[in-house]
């Protein structure tokens, strides 16, 4: 995996993952809707390792993390994602608008990170990161009890097996043991509502709930 993560995206969840990152020893470059200029001071209080970088500079990374609201979607150009494993950390919540390409999908039974692939067709997409709460991301809640022995297990559902391998690893360096589901449209059960979803619990628990098969490093 790259020592370089970039995250879309400067809210709770994505300073989160940028400290959770840096302190596992990536490297981090953090864009938003604001300029470079203006999320800087932002990233000082909650991400000051994180550098910040303008939204068309995530073009040729090859790993996104996708932490931009799904109602925010249509600012984010396909062509920046062409080429890239996209981490589609995002959710869908009840009541929230969304644009109508991404309505129509769901609509239709799609999992949101299916229609999220259809729209970034350029890029490989994995569900992954969504269904761990920001404040689990960079504390304590890497493990279930705290300070104890056991990881955490977190989901990752993806068509390729070699981009759900380059997240594995990703989550498996920032304290979390990986579990594989059987393709992405299995990404749906780790959605809001679901049952796995902001739900503590190890890999081989989650595994059993989801179909998946527990990873490691």
């Amino acid at each position: 995996m790259s020592e370089t993560l970039t995250i879309l995206g400067a809210g709770r969840a994505g300073t989160a993952l940028a400290r959770a990152a840096a302190s596992a020893g990536l490297d981090v470059r953090i864009a938003a809707s604001r300029p470079p200029s203006a999320l800087r001071l932002h990233l000082a209080q909650y991400a000051p390792r994180a550098t910040a970088v303008r939204a068309a500079e995530v073009a040729g990374a090859p790993l996104v993390v996708l932490m931009v609201p799904q109602e925010d979607l249509d600012s984010v150009d396909p062509a920046w994602l062409d080429g890239t494993v996209l981490v589609d950390a995002s959710n869908r919540w009840e009541g929230e608008p969304v644009p109508a390409w991404l309505q129509s999908g769901l609509d239709a039974g799609q999992s949101s990170s299916e229609v999220l692939a259809a729209r970034f067709a350029g890029a490989t997409v994995v569900k992954a990161l969504n269904h761990v709460s920001h404040w689990d991301l960079d504390t304590a809640g890497r493990r279930l009890a705290t300070g104890g022995p056991d990881r955490r297990g977190l989901g990752v559902a993806a068509d390729s097996a070699q981009a759900a391998a380059v997240v594995g690893h990703l989550l498996f360096d920032l304290g979390f043991d990986p579990v594989f589901l059987p393709g992405l449209a299995a990404g749906q059960i780790l959605e809001p509502d679901g049952p796995v979803f902001n739900r503590p619990m190890s890999a081989a628990d989650l595994a059993h709930l989801t179909g998946g098969t527990v990873g490691g490093d």
